[in-house]
């Protein structure tokens, strides 16, 4: 019998991870000179909030896959890695915004931390059963949509 990764497991990492995306968006819209740049910051700061939300009213509703405990293992040191050092190190694109930065700076950390936010979704998505993988889903083109109006930002 392989090990299951609990519903609620992912419920906490995927808000804990929205969580820091707000709080970065709101500090970004504060900072920034720029209408635009703060009128995406703050919508951003929104589905961030919007997906916490979510992500909250899942609850156990996301039944995780039955794995191996090698693929347990697996699965659990890269969430632990991308937990700990990709979201919440000192070094991570999603800091706090340093006195002086500009748009760009803030721009590119954003789309930074939403294509690692993205590299953690869809593994999660390999972890939960294939009827739950919709509201993943859903969650995964939103934040690629973010990818695209910070990028369409970062070139205008």
């Amino acid at each position: 019998m392989g090990i299951l990764l609990s519903g609620a497991d992912i419920i906490d990492l995927a808000i804990q991870t929205e969580e820091k995306g707000e709080a970065f968006y709101r500090e970004a819209a504060k900072k920034t000179g720029a209408k635009d740049a703060c009128e995406l910051f703050t919508y951003l700061a929104d589905q961030e909030q919007r997906h916490k939300q979510v992500f909250a009213q899942l609850g156990n509703a996301i039944v995780v896959s039955d794995l191996e405990p090698a693929e347990w293992q697996e699965a659990l040191d890269y969430i632990n890695a991308t937990v700990s050092q990709t979201f919440f190190s000192d070094g991570t694109p999603i800091r706090a915004i340093e006195s002086g930065s500009s748009v760009r700076e803030m721009i590119e950390r954003a789309i930074a931390f939403e294509q690692q936010t993205l590299l953690f979704f869809y593994t999660l998505r390999e972890l939960v059963q294939p009827a739950n993988r919709r509201l993943v889903d859903s969650i995964v083109a939103e934040e690629r949509t973010h990818v695209r109006r910070l990028a369409a930002m970062r070139s205008a």
